[in-house]
C-alpha cells in the first residue's frame, strides 16, 4: 500500500492521499477474472467448446449491428455490453485488467466514480460502433481495451482542463498522446489480431466526454501527466 503523501497547506502538514479505485471499476475487474478462469478452466473439466460458444454468445459480431438477428433476442444490443466482459486468454485479460486499473486510479484525481463510470460505457459502446464502421466483417472482437482507452482518453481531456485553468504548459500532454498513440501503433504491428479501430473509437469518445465533464472539486490534487 502507497503511503499518503504530506503537504503543507498555510503552515499546516496535510496528508493526501491516494485515490483509491471506484468499486465499480473493482467489480469489473472481479468479474472478468471469473469470467476468464472459468473458461480457462472448462477445457481441463471437459468442456473444450466452452470459450467459442461464450464468444458466439458475448462477443461483438459486426453483421449483427447491420442486419440483426443473433442467437437470441437482443444480442445485437447486449453485445455492446457483454464483449468488454470477455478476453482471449489470461495474458490479454492481465494485460487490460493492470491497465484498468492504473488509468482508473489516475482519473479518480479529476473524476468521481458515476462520471467515470459513464465514460467507461459510452467509451466500450463508441468503440464497438467504430469497429463495425471499419471493420464490417465477422469477429467477434472481445476485450474491455476499447473502453480502456476511452478512459485514458478522458485523462487526457480532464488534464488538459486542469493545466489550462492554472496556465500550464500543454506539453507533458502531447508526450502523453504520443506515448498512447505510439502504443497502439506499436500492439497492432506486433500483434495483428489488436482491435485498433475499438481503441481509436474508445480514446476519441473519451477524451469527448473528458473535455467536458467538470473537473471534480475536492482535496485530491491532480498529478497526472505532470
Amino acid at each position: 500500500m502507497r503511503p499518503a503523501r504530506s503537504r503543507r497547506t498555510d503552515g499546516v502538514m496535510t496528508q493526501q492521499a491516494r485515490p483509491s479505485l471506484p468499486h465499480w471499476m473493482i467489480a469489473l475487474i472481479l468479474v472478468c477474472c471469473v469470467i476468464e478462469a472459468g473458461l480457462w478452466l472448462a477445457p481441463m473439466l471437459g468442456y473444450g467448446g466452452v470459450r467459442v460458444a461464450v464468444n458466439l454468445a458475448g462477443g461483438f459480431w459486426s453483421p449483427l449491428l447491420w442486419r440483426g438477428g443473433g442467437l437470441y433476442p437482443g444480442q445485437p444490443v447486449l453485445m455492446f455490453v457483454t464483449y468488454g466482459l470477455l478476453h482471449g486468454g489470461l495474458a490479454h485479460l492481465a494485460m487490460n485488467m493492470f491497465s484498468l486499473a492504473a488509468v482508473g486510479r489516475e482519473l479518480a484525481r479529476f473524476l468521481r466514480p458515476l462520471p467515470m463510470l459513464a465514460v467507461y460505457l459510452v467509451s466500450q459502446i463508441a468503440a464497438g460502433v467504430l469497429f463495425a464502421l471499419i471493420s464490417p466483417a465477422p469477429g467477434p472482437m472481445v476485450g474491455a481495451s476499447g473502453a480502456i482507452f476511452g478512459l485514458a482518453g478522458a485523462l487526457i481531456g480532464q488534464a488538459i482542463k486542469w493545466r489550462r485553468s492554472r496556465r500550464m504548459s500543454m506539453r507533458p500532454i502531447w508526450r502523453a498522446v504520443l506515448i498512447i498513440g505510439g502504443l497502439n501503433i506499436a500492439l497492432t504491428l506486433l500483434v495483428p489480431q489488436i482491435a485498433w479501430q475499438a481503441h481509436l473509437g474508445g480514446i476519441i469518445a473519451g477524451f469527448v466526454m473528458g473535455l467536458l465533464l467538470p473537473l471534480k472539486r475536492d482535496r485530491f490534487g491532480a498529478r497526472a501527466l505532470r
